[in-house]
């Protein structure tokens, strides 16, 4: 496994949330290791919040090469753990992580397997 909340916890004596420790180790799968992101980005990073993680990068996320977009997608439906990504200024994006509890339920409370949510988005395909 690629180095996440232990490198975070050991190298910038961070106190971590049990969200922040799943965010850091979904970060360090997608990106082959956390400490391959900007230090100073990871610092500004509140770890121990509980209910969201907000993390401001400036890497490009791609769906093929090097597939950092898709890894994130399917590492976080793997974690139940619902990420939103926006813009917040010339070459930044936010991403923002929120813990799902379950696979079933209202939309705001659910995170689907990747299998289970690709059916889902290719049936509204079948529905038209």
């Amino acid at each position: 496994m690629y180095a996440g909340a232990n490198w975070i916890k050991r190298s910038l004596k961070k106190e971590m949330s049990p969200l922040g420790e799943a965010v850091a180790n979904l970060l360090g799968r997608v990106f082959r290791g956390i400490y391959h992101l900007n230090s100073s980005a990871l610092n500004r990073v509140n770890w121990d919040d509980g209910y969201f993680i907000k993390f401001i990068f400036d890497r490009d996320l791609a769906t093929v090469d090097f597939n950092s977009l898709t890894a994130l997608i399917v590492y976080a439906h793997d974690e139940k753990i619902r990420v939103s990504i926006e813009g917040c200024g010339p070459r930044y994006m936010r991403m923002l992580f929120h813990q799902r509890e379950s696979r079933e339920g209202d939309n705001s409370e659910r995170c689907p397997t990747i299998e289970n949510h690709i059916e889902e988005i290719r049936s509204r395909d079948n529905a038209h």
